[in-house]
């Protein structure tokens, strides 16, 4: 840590550290506290990064494991190999002297999988005691193309890029323009802009915006968690392209500041001996993998490393893109399709055959499934009637055409309740003024995070069980050749309430059996009991818990397929309008809550679908019990 670098050091120690950098025959300083005086130095000392990185409470937890460290921490390293282009190991425990002259094809491998780091990376990093020593490199470029600016660059390394691409070594940086030619030039004015480094792109800003966060001259860094990309603030953020990234960067709040050590690379042929010589290393700082895993090669290989100024002009965009502070169905779809379908891909790079096989057999079941069942003629009416699962499922879709009206006022209910909840998380969300660099996304009111995230519990658990309910009012209303209004549906199930409640306790006791591994069976086993619990509760105008009894007595011998359909019925509330959503964020140009709206209303509308399919379900189970029952 830089816990004395920016104090001065007088008298005897600064003039021996002198005396020791001459004698080495380099300008090497690890911060501050070295003393050294060269133009270069003084610069680099003075706008040096504070990192802020993802806070880990936990090991191998949500967080970011990695700071940035010297190259010297691996290198020399017994369980650190350089190999050759071929694979074989060309020298155990490589120095900087080893790796200089090396060409494309030669790559540094650390001890690890990449394509399965479990927490074997981490675990590394912390036994090694690499986080003991946070290390940036400061490096002065000039741009042939541009000489009457200057670039001063910061460059971090991590050992593991642990995000939607996985691959040992990470190079990173950021850099700031000045209207100079020298160092101490550079010394007399403030930057000109500031270019901060994201995947295949940057992002820039002047030296004044208010987006860009300083103590002093000293500007914060965001290194996204596991990507490392950095950002000006603390959020979450939304990529598709190369340049920005693809998926979602997370440097979202809480952080915890770093400053590390800085190291100043010296221009010109000494920044490629000695203890630089792995600058002149053409390979790979990672173990060779398929496609977007690889290694990544060096600052001496990026155009920012010797064109700074055209690399900022030609990659450098206005602003990346955070997500909004609530993020929505269709941003948090994109969010897990992105990281889900990365993962996949991975997992089929690092073992194909086991991959594919599990991709056939889930194919497989589904195909079996649809095939087992019959979907049409399609039988809306009349709704007390035996059905095929698949016919269910066609016969609730087709409800929604003749009682539109209806079920547009149910969903509107709904729908404006999930709004009411957005507006209330985002407003007790909303970040406060702090001069905290590491608390800048932190809530105004910090005490209020966990009562907004309980709202959903609060107001829309509610709030989808009187839906449902309402809708199981309407379908009954339907089955006694009555016209049910939405409005009067509406009110018949807040007056009846356990319909509701059957709902609401349903989902509770399940949702909290799935937190655990061991659990889930447990709430598979209650879905498939309590499928029709709310139905019950409408149809036979019982109590909430006798409603869950009678659902488990409807479902005997059909536990299979209640659970299926109820499981199917879930999909459709839930998952198609936010995959709609995040697929609209992929392939347009509409904005968040244009695409958050749609899936919103997709999924109010789709509730109302589903609520028919347990209606349908339940109609369909209590025929099948009466003909099971003996005559009278």
């Amino acid at each position: 840590m830089r816990t004395t670098k920016r104090s001065r050091r007088t008298g005897l120690i600064a003039r021996l550290l002198a005396v020791l950098a001459l004698t080495a025959g380099s300008v090497i300083t690890t911060g501050v506290a070295h003393g050294a005086t060269s133009p270069e130095q003084t610069l680099a000392d003075k706008y040096a990064p504070i990192v802020v990185v993802r806070d880990q409470p936990t090991p191998c937890g949500e967080g970011e494991p990695y700071l940035p460290v010297a190259v010297s921490a691996v290198l020399g390293r017994p369980e650190v190999s350089l190999r050759a282009p071929d694979g074989h190991v060309f020298t155990q425990a490589p120095s900087a002297a080893d790796l200089a002259g090396k060409a494309q094809g030669y790559y540094l491998d650390y001890p690890g999988e990449p394509l399965s780091p479990n927490c074997d990376y981490e675990t590394w990093f912390r036994a090694s005691g690499f986080a003991d020593s946070p290390t940036v490199y400061s490096h002065v470029a000039t741009d042939a193309a541009h000489p009457d600016q200057l670039a001063l660059q910061y460059w971090f390394f991590y050992v593991y890029n642990d995000w939607n691409d996985k691959h040992e070594g990470d190079w990173e940086m950021v850099q700031l323009l000045f209207a100079a030619s020298t160092p101490k030039q550079a010394l007399t004015q403030d930057p000109v802009s500031v270019a901060f480094a994201q995947h295949e792109g940057s992002e820039v800003s002047n030296w004044t915006d208010p987006k860009l966060h300083k103590v002093g001259n000293h500007i914060a860094v965001y290194p996204g968690q596991g990507s490392h990309a950095a950002y000006y603030g603390q959020a979450h953020w939304f990529g598709k392209s190369a340049a920005a990234g693809f998926g979602c960067d997370n440097t979202a709040y809480p952080g915890k500041a770093v400053e590390p050590n800085v190291v100043v690379i010296p221009s010109g042929a000494a920044g490629r001996t000695g203890t630089f010589a792995w600058l002149d290393f053409a390979g790979r700082w990672g173990q060779k993998a398929p496609s977007f895993n690889n290694g990544p090669t060096g600052p001496n290989a990026k155009t920012q490393w010797s064109n700074p100024v055209t690399w900022q002009e030609e990659e450098g965009r206005a602003s990346a893109s955070p997500l909004p502070l609530v993020a929505g169905p269709a941003a948090n779809a994109f969010c897990a399709l992105s990281g889900g379908g990365s993962l996949l891909f991975i997992k089929l790079l690092d073992s194909p055959w086991l991959t594919l096989g599990a991709l056939i057999v889930l194919v497989a079941l589904i195909v079996v499934v649809w095939r087992s069942t019959k979907w049409r003629p399609v039988h809306a009416r009349p709704v007390t009637q035996l059905r095929r699962a698949g016919q269910i499922v066609t016969s609730a879709f087709a409800w929604w055409p003749r009682r539109w009206v209806t079920f547009s006022v149910i969903s509107a209910f709904f729908l404006a309740l999930t709004l009411l909840t957005v507006w209330l998380q985002t407003l007790l969300l909303m970040p406060g003024d702090t001069s905290d660099v590491a608390r800048i996304g932190a809530p105004r009111w910090e005490w209020l995070v966990w009562p907004s995230a309980l709202l959903p519990i609060v107001i829309l658990l509610p709030a989808l069980g009187i839906a449902v309910s309402a809708v199981h009012h309407v379908m009954k209303g339907e089955s006694e050749g009555r016209n049910v209004s939405g409005l009067s549906a509406l009110g018949a199930a807040v007056r009846q309430p356990a319909g509701a409640i059957a709902f609401v306790i349903a989902y509770v006791v399940v949702s909290l059996c799935s937190v655990t591994v061991i659990g889930i069976p447990v709430a598979l086993w209650l879905v498939a009991r309590w499928s029709v619990g709310s139905s019950a509760a409408v149809m036979e105008q019982t109590g909430a818990w006798a409603a869950l009894s009678r659902s488990t007595e409807l479902t005997k011998g059909h536990r299979w397929r209640s659970l299926a359909l109820t499981a199917f019925s879930g999909f459709i509330a839930v998952s198609v309008g936010a995959i709609v959503g995040g697929v609209l964020l992929l392939v347009t140009h509409l904005s968040f809550q244009q695409t958050n709206s749609i899936a919103a209303i997709l999924i109010a509308g789709l509730t109302a679908v589903a609520a028919v399919a347990l209606t349908l379900q339940y109609f369909d189970l209590r025929e099948r019990a009466d003909a099971r029952a003996p005559a009278e």
